[in-house]
């Protein structure tokens, strides 16, 4: 199985952002989420969670604080793995959120 960020409302919308297996979530983001204490991005895994736009900017702040973490306590290669999930899952979001009453389910 996988992680991933769909968008469920408005249902018209194609949005399909993969964010990690959960081979690599377990190994490589729960670690820092639970270090970092993150609250939105420990929903991930279990049992996901809905976000809008009152709460993206608390979740880029956690992403970006998991970025610098896994620079620091991952290896090179899965540094480089999280880090582009994350780049491309905010950068995606970040044009969702422009339209109004938007919401993305990740898990």
């Amino acid at each position: 199985m996988s992680i991933a960020a769909i968008i469920i409302k408005p249902e018209d919308k194609q949005f399909y952002v993969p964010v990690s297996t959960e081979a690599f979530f377990e190994r490589c983001w729960i670690p820092g989420i639970k270090e970092l204490e993150l609250e939105i991005t420990s929903y991930f895994y279990s049992p996901g969670i809905d976000v809008d736009e009152n709460q993206f900017p608390e979740l880029t702040n956690e992403l970006i604080l998991l970025k610098e973490w896994a620079k620091r306590n991952l290896t090179e290669n899965e540094s480089s793995h999280l880090i582009s999930r994350v780049e491309k899952l905010l950068e995606e979001m970040t044009v969702a959120f422009k339209e109004k009453e938007v919401i993305i389910y990740i898990g």
